[in-house]
């Protein structure tokens, strides 16, 4: 009740000075309202927030890796074998390639490639391809350049006898990277010392063995988180198959957990073959897939080609656990998968096919579907394809430019189509909202593949309101 009085009070005497100031409160109020408008004066001032323009960025994964130096020795470092040919692509008027240092556990040179700013951010693509024969580092390899991200999953690898599995950690940024690794294998989350907290220093790339934190395991899966600094993760497995070269390949950052995934581009050549001899067991083509929830997965795979044939496996994969479906009895030829799953799952595909020195594997990773619009390059290798798979409901027209060049390819709903395409050119690719696509090699030196990038998100104005 006093309270009540106090303010009573404090209005009979402020009264006048109150009121006057409710008016000017009001006429305040109203004017703000009336900011920038004239026809609806009710509606809050506000204005139109455009980002400065910036330089676009992405990574490509360098060149092949062995973990010693020149000579054979020092097994802690890894050394660089040979040198990949990157091909790029921009909207804007130029492409800088620079490198990235190497740590002290070495490096694989990896090209950082941008795009000045302009008017407006650009984009800028590109890829890399590597044939390589130095001693039992037989083989061919291919990845995309990729966005710098705080979270990559890289569905693939080995640390069985003879299978060395090094991933990768590129910083690009200026700030120091901080980087934790979940290891998943056959039995489930790897605990091992050393697999957080891991510095990379800006502008430089740490390489990391997988067999320091799991050993004799013949399938994992590996989820990259950064923070601070944000990174651009690949993996490359190389094999020796008893005293045989069985063949490199790096593998790219797949698709974000989802019911639904898409490997684009998946090679099968000689693959009975390649599985004769000792020490072959992980020469069959396979599916793998990670569930990292907590219930179990049931999944289809719906495996087409071209010419519109196909089939599909059925599978369960158990959560926390990498699950490898076999894939028997396929002729040779270029595939797409799609994964359905009751689930979340990451996945990808490897293969492998005979080649004159031993063999050689593919590592295949499931792709994002593209916006509208999409620029890529593909850098110059044996037997190059561009697959694109509609896994909507709706036909698409979607046009290749290359030049002055055009081409139109109709995809109906559900369908996969496979082109040649010009390497080491810039490549647009329109009229593709929802299509996935990837690119493969297959030649003398062996197969390999990426999944081709959707266009890098850029800000756009806003509409800021007090």
């Amino acid at each position: 009740m006093s309270t009540n009085s106090a303010a009573v009070r404090r209005w009979v005497v402020r009264g006048t000075a109150t009121a006057i100031a409710v008016v000017v409160a009001a006429g305040t109020i109203t004017a703000a309202h009336a900011i920038g408008t004239t026809t609806d004066p009710g509606r809050p001032a506000g204005r139109t927030v455009t980002p400065v323009p910036a330089a676009a960025e992405r990574v490509c994964a360098g060149s092949a890796l062995r973990l010693s130096d020149d000579s054979g020795n020092d097994a802690t470092q890894a050394s660089t074998v040979g040198t990949a040919t990157v091909a790029t692509a921009t909207t804007g008027s130029t492409v800088e390639r620079t490198s990235l240092d190497a740590s002290t556990t070495g490096g694989s040179d990896p090209r950082l490639l941008t795009a000045p700013a302009g008017d407006t951010t650009p984009q800028v693509a590109g890829s890399s391809y590597q044939s390589v024969s130095s001693g039992d580092l037989v083989g061919a390899g291919a990845a995309s350049c990729d966005d710098p991200t705080q979270s990559t999953w890289l569905v693939g690898g080995s640390t069985e006898t003879g299978r060395t599995s090094l991933v990768t950690l590129s910083n690009p940024t200026d700030v120091n990277a901080t980087v934790d690794l979940a290891i998943y294998d056959g039995t489930g989350t790897v605990s091992a010392p050393g697999t957080t907290g891991i510095v990379v220093a800006p502008n430089t790339q740490k390489v990391v063995p997988l067999s320091g934190f799991v050993s004799d395991q013949g399938s994992t899966t590996v989820h990259v988180s950064s923070s601070g600094g944000q990174i651009v993760a690949h993996m490359q497995e190389s094999v020796v198959r008893t005293l045989t070269p069985g063949g490199y390949d790096i593998v790219s950052g797949g698709a974000a957990p989802s019911r639904s995934q898409v490997i684009p581009g998946v090679v099968l050549a000689g693959a009975q073959a390649a599985q004769r001899g000792d020490d072959t067991a992980d020469a069959a083509p396979i599916v793998r897939l990670f569930v990292p929830g907590t219930k179990s997965a049931r999944v289809t795979l719906g495996i087409t080609t071209a010419d519109g044939g196909g089939t599909t496996v059925n599978a369960t994969a158990e959560p926390g656990v990498v699950t490898d479906v076999a894939l028997d009895d396929f002729p040779d030829g270029r595939y797409s998968f799609t994964v359905t799953s009751t689930e979340p799952v990451v996945a990808g595909a490897r293969t492998t096919t005979p080649t004159d020195g031993g063999s050689d594997l593919g590592w295949f990773a499931s792709a994002a579907p593209l916006g509208d619009r999409t620029i890529t390059a593909v850098a110059p290798g044996e037997g190059v394809r561009l697959n694109l798979v509609n896994p909507t409901r709706e036909d698409r027209d979607v046009v290749i430019r290359t030049g002055d060049d055009k081409r139109t390819l109709s995809l109906v709903a559900g369908s996969t189509a496979t082109m040649p395409v010009p390497t080491a050119t810039q490549l647009t690719i329109s009229g593709a909202e929802g299509i996935v696509a990837g690119v493969t090699y297959r030649g003398d030196a062996g197969i390999a593949g990426f999944p081709v990038r959707p266009a890098t998100q850029v800000s756009t104005p806003v509409r800021v309101y007090p």
